[in-house]
């Protein structure tokens, strides 16, 4: 059998559980995160009819492709 080199992290299974004392810790917020897609948000964002239809036909496109390959697959419909 071989041996776990000391590099390697441990197995993780499910025998292993969180101390108790890490599910009262709170989770922190990764403001980082948050500001870049604020920071995407306000570059992408635009009033042009154009532009807008444009998205507007991609989002009905994938949604129609994400709902075909569901119901391909017998998994229920995302969107309707």
């Amino acid at each position: 059998m071989r041996q776990p080199l000391q590099s390697e992290p441990p197995q993780i299974g499910p025998s292993s559980a969180l101390p108790s004392s890490a599910a009262s810790v709170p989770r922190l917020v990764d403001t980082a995160t948050l500001d870049l897609l604020s920071v995407w948000q306000r570059q992408d964002a635009t009033s042009d009819p154009a532009q807008l239809k444009a998205a507007e036909d991609e989002l009905a496109v994938f949604m129609k492709a994400i709902n075909e390959a569901r119901a391909a697959s017998g998994e229920p419909l995302i969107y309707p």
